[in-house]
Order: C-alpha cells, then sequence, then structure tokens
C-alpha cells in the first residue's frame, strides 16, 4: 500500500547538491586510486620478477656446489685405503690398518676443507667396525648403528638424508638395493652444515627484513635470522605448495611477498620472501597521499554541506516548516531572514499572505461562531410543550383527589426542572448536573404512571462528574423513551440509563450513556432512516428530538462524538451518546 502525498519521504534540495558534489568529485577520486593501484601492481610485478631472477641464480649456485660435493663423493669411493679396510682387512696387520685409517682421514679432512657447507666427512666401514671421519681418526661402529643406516636408505627422498635435525649426502658401496639383505661394504657420508646453509639462505633476498627457505621432503631449512620463529616459519611453508610461482605467507601479523623456485636436482623448493613494507614503500606513502586527498575531500563535503546548509537549505526547511504550520490551521506564523537575498522576499510575502489568511479566517470564524450559538438557543428551545400542559393537568387532579403529598413532591420536581431549563446563564452544564435533571424528570413521570415503569439510573463515577456537556443532552432521549418506546402499554415498563468506558481506534477515550428501554422499538426501515439523517451535516428539516442532541453533539465535540440508535434484545430500543473524553 503506498503513502498518501503528504507522507512520502521527501529528497531535499540539500541531499540533491550534497550528491551532486559527491557525483562531481567521485570520478577523480576514483581514477587516483586505480592509477595507485595499477601502479602498485606494476612495481610489485617487477620486483617479483627480479626476485624470481635472483633466487633463480642463487638457487642455481646451491645446486652446482651440491653437484661437485657429489662428484668428490664418488669419486672417493674408488680410494685404495678404503677399499683395502672395507674388502682386505682381514688380511691387514693391525700396522697396516691403522696407517691406513691415518691417510683416510687426511683425504676426508680434504673433502671437509674443500666446501663451507661440509661440516663432517665420514666413512662407516663395518668389515673394521670402525667409522672415520674428518673431525676424528676413529670411532666404534656397532651393527646397531649400521642398521640404521641402512634403515635411513630406504625411508630418505634423494639427495639428503635428514635424521635427528641433521642433513647428509651418502653413498652405499655397493648401491643400497640389497641392503636388507646383506650389510655395505663401506658408507660415505658428507654431513652438510645446516648454519652454513642458513647463513646463504639469508643472504639471499637483499633485503634486512627478508629471508629464504629450502624446502625439501624431510626437512625445512630457513635462514638465519629467523631461527627464533622457526615454528612459523616451517608452518607456513609446510602449508604452500611447492609448485606454485608464488607463495603467500604472514608472520606474526607481517605480510611478505614471496617468489617459490623448484629444484630437480635437489628435490626441493626455495622460497624467498621480502617484507611487503620494505619494497613497497614508496606506493605506500603515495596511498598515505590518496587517503590524505580523501580526508581533505571529505573535509571539503562536510564544509561545502555545511555552506549550502546554512544559505539554502536552512531558511527553505524554514519556510517549509513555517507552510506546514499553515497547513496543520496555524496562522499566528512569522518568520524572518538577515540576510537580503531572494529568501528574504519570499519570507516577507509568507508573513503577509500568512497575516490576511488569518484576518480572513478570523472573520469567518467569528461568524461561525455566533451562528453556532444562534443555532444553540433555537434547539434548546425546541423542547417538548406538551410535557408542560401534561403536568399541570397532573397537578390539577392530585390537587382536586386531595393528593397534598404527592402533589407536594410533583410541584418540587417540576419547580426543579423548569428551573433547569429555563436558566440562560450556562450553555454548559457538568455530567451530574445533567443526570440529576434527568433523575428529577424520570421522578416527575414515575408520579405520572403510578409508579408502573421502574427506571434504573446509575450513579456518575466520581471521574466523569466533572465532565462539561451541553445542557439538555440527555433529557430528550429519555423523554423519547416514555413517548414513543411506552405508548403502547406501560405494563412491565424498564428503563436503564447506564455509561461504559472504551478507546476510539486512534485511542481517543470515549464516554458512553447508554439509555436502553423494553418498549416497542423501531423498525428496520426507521432504524435506516435515522442512520441516514445522522449522517447529513446541515439537516434541512426542522431539528428536534434526537436529531436535536446529535447536532449538539457534533457541534460541541466534531466528528468524534455522535449518537447511535439499534433494537434492544428481545424488545425495546437502545440509543447511546458517545462523547469523548480529554485525557487530563
Amino acid at each position: 500500500m503506498s503513502r498518501p502525498i503528504g507522507q512520502r519521504r521527501r529528497f531535499s534540495i540539500f541531499n540533491k547538491l550534497v550528491v551532486a558534489f559527491l557525483v562531481v568529485i567521485s570520478p577523480l577520486y576514483v581514477l587516483g586510486s586505480f592509477i595507485n593501484e595499477k601502479g602498485a601492481q606494476t612495481i610489485k610485478s617487477e620486483i617479483t620478477n627480479s626476485l624470481k631472477q635472483q633466487a633463480n641464480f642463487y638457487l642455481m649456485s646451491l645446486e652446482n656446489e651440491f653437484e661437485r660435493m657429489a662428484i668428490l663423493q664418488r669419486e672417493f669411493m674408488n680410494d685404495e685405503d678404503l677399499e683395502s679396510l672395507s674388502m682386505l682387512a682381514e688380511r691387514m696387520s693391525n700396522y697396516e690398518r691403522l696407517s691406513a685409517m691415518k691417510k683416510l682421514h687426511t683425504r676426508l679432512s680434504l673433502i671437509k676443507a674443500s666446501s663451507m657447507y661440509i661440516s663432517v666427512a665420514r666413512a662407516y666401514i663395518p668389515a673394521v667396525s670402525r667409522t672415520v671421519s674428518s673431525n676424528r681418526l676413529v670411532d666404534p661402529l656397532d651393527q646397531v648403528q649400521i642398521d640404521q643406516l641402512k634403515e635411513d636408505a630406504f625411508r630418505s627422498a634423494p639427495p639428503f638424508v635428514y635424521s635427528d635435525n641433521r642433513m647428509y649426502i651418502r653413498e652405499y658401496y655397493p648401491t643400497p638395493f640389497n641392503l636388507d639383505k646383506q650389510n655395505p661394504a663401506f658408507i660415505l657420508e658428507l654431513e652438510i652444515s645446516i648454519p652454513a646453509l642458513q647463513r646463504y639462505l639469508q643472504q639471499l633476498p637483499g633485503h634486512a627484513g627478508g629471508g629464504a627457505i629450502l624446502i625439501h621432503e624431510d626437512a625445512v631449512i630457513v635462514s638465519e635470522q629467523d631461527r627464533l620463529q622457526d615454528d612459523h616459519i616451517r608452518k607456513g611453508a609446510g602449508d604452500a605448495k611447492p609448485s606454485a610461482d608464488n607463495v603467500s605467507l604472514s608472520l606474526q601479523n607481517k605480510d611478505y611477498l614471496t617468489v617459490t623456485m623448484e629444484s630437480a636436482k635437489l628435490n626441493s623448493s626455495m622460497v624467498v620472501y621480502v617484507p611487503e613494507q620494505e619494497i613497497m614503500g614508496p606506493i605506500q606513502r603515495y596511498r598515505v597521499y590518496l587517503f590524505l586527498i580523501s580526508g581533505i575531500s571529505l573535509v571539503t563535503l562536510i564544509v561545502f554541506a555545511y555552506w549550502i546548509y546554512r544559505i539554502i537549505h536552512r531558511p527553505l526547511r524554514k519556510l517549509v516548516g513555517a507552510f506546514r504550520k499553515v497547513e496543520a490551521g496555524i496562522l499566528q506564523v512569522e518568520i524572518k531572514h538577515n540576510s537580503r537575498d531572494e529568501f528574504q522576499y519570499l519570507y516577507e510575502r509568507f508573513n503577509n499572505m500568512a497575516a490576511h489568511l488569518n484576518k480572513l479566517i478570523y472573520e469567518v470564524y467569528e461568524q461561525q461562531i455566533h451562528l453556532q450559538k444562534s443555532e444553540l438557543k433555537q434547539l434548546q428551545s425546541q423542547i417538548n410543550p406538551h410535557f408542560l400542559y401534561n403536568s399541570f393537568y397532573l397537578l390539577y387532579r392530585m390537587t382536586k383527589a386531595e393528593d397534598y403529598e404527592n402533589s407536594t413532591r410533583f410541584t418540587k420536581y417540576l419547580g426543579d426542572y423548569f428551573q433547569y431549563i429555563t436558566r440562560n446563564g450556562k450553555e454548559e452544564v457538568r455530567l451530574e448536573e445533567e443526570f440529576h435533571h434527568v433523575k428529577v424528570y424520570t421522578e416527575i413521570q414515575s408520579i405520572r404512571f403510578h409508579d408502573r415503569i421502574h427506571v434504573l439510573l446509575q450513579d456518575v463515577p466520581e471521574r466523569y462528574r466533572d465532565l462539561a456537556l451541553p445542557r439538555l443532552i440527555l433529557q430528550p432521549i429519555v423523554e423519547n423513551a416514555y413517548q414513543h418506546g411506552f405508548a403502547s402499554s406501560t405494563e412491565n415498563c424498564r428503563l436503564v440509563i447506564r455509561m461504559e468506558e472504551t478507546r476510539s481506534i486512534d485511542g481517543t477515550p470515549l464516554l458512553h450513556v447508554i439509555v436502553q428501554d423494553n418498549g416497542n422499538g423501531l423498525t428496520h426501515e426507521e432504524l435506516e432512516k435515522w442512520s441516514q439523517l445522522f449522517k447529513l451535516e446541515l439537516p434541512a428539516a426542522e431539528v428536534t428530538g434526537m436529531l436535536n442532541v446529535h447536532r449538539r453533539l457534533r457541534l460541541k465535540y466534531g466528528e468524534a462524538a455522535k449518537l447511535m440508535v439499534e433494537n434492544a434484545e428481545p424488545s425495546g430500543l437502545t440509543v447511546t451518546l458517545v462523547i469523548p473524553v480529554e485525557q487530563s
């Protein structure tokens, strides 16, 4: 259901001006943001390519170094002393075995010195149960150690063996495919220096805050300075896919730009990472400038909006508010404007218009008030004169019959009755006074009908006793019951006058004064006739009886007040006066 035109939400001129300003400035802001983001993406792409080239160079250097180490290891397998100790040890004397071990230790020391990445070079010789290394001449070798070395050969991914946080390159002679059946003749082992690898990885990115990660199937090696956050880096690198070109890495709420390089020779991946803040610093400064421009634009918008509010919206809103007051019937409106602009002219014209309307409406209103007062006087004068004739005739009969007790009461009630209806000092009375007058009227009728009509009159609730209402508003309804309801018979007649409280749809308290008899009632056609008469604003016929009351209620209370007529069950008529009650 659509709103009425007067209730539709208005899109004010002030809002339109602000939106127009936003429409003008928004494309410039969007264009600046687009250029800045495009530049940032370009620079990020160039830096990523540079990192890839640098990482590729370092990875090739590392591959070449490990390939050279593997070649030295394979060449050393043909060493005469190593072959003698592993195959001819039973034929050698102790002196020959010791001499061969010393020569073997010397050559292993040379292999260690050939590369910064070798921390220890070892030869495991099961035939003599000894291990010859570059750091120590001879160490004992038992079967438990040999079994562990054999097991490592099957569970490790080449070319590295990673065990107990240490990394090795091993060569088994003969080949390790039958190690499950027999011990090897000897095992050559180069232990890789993890600290040396970490230092190498540290210098790879070329940025103080950056680093590198070498990811193998069995191990993850991080750059030296990242040892403290080794667990975070291991987790981040372990979750990444080595096959991806770029790995997104976030460590301790800090974002890094990363590139990933694959090495088939090392069966590993190398991830190089540098802080985005470090390499994207200039772009970030441009973003700060963009935010600064955004802030300045926002301040400009606020200043512009306030300026528009002061010179246009506020005077216009004041004018609209004044028109709404006039719309609501408040004509004592005067608005002022200090600036000498178009609004000053509009304000002056509005003030003149309001003053002229106020004058015209005041004149019409005064005329209407006088007209209503005259009509009220006319309506109040239309009380049934037959009641006066009947009353004096009844008094005559009681006096002739020497019924002095009832004639005295009757005279007292009759005096009160005519005193109430003939005084012209007050046009309105309290509800308690009106009910007292109705009680006097019913007492007169009771004497007249010798108490054959039973009357039940409810006491007025204390909160409604001082309710002001037009004088003689209730008696015509009660009189109608006696004249028409009980016209054909006065046997077993009953008249009830009571009150009820309800509320209208909009929550206005309503007092219902109900007059109900068990007399003749009305036909359907008569009820329809009364319904149509009550709807007429200005009845053309003579205003008497219930129309009298209905008209006076409308003049006093407006549309909320009304008179309702309906047949009672099982017989009779119910007349209800609906009176709005102002909330205190």
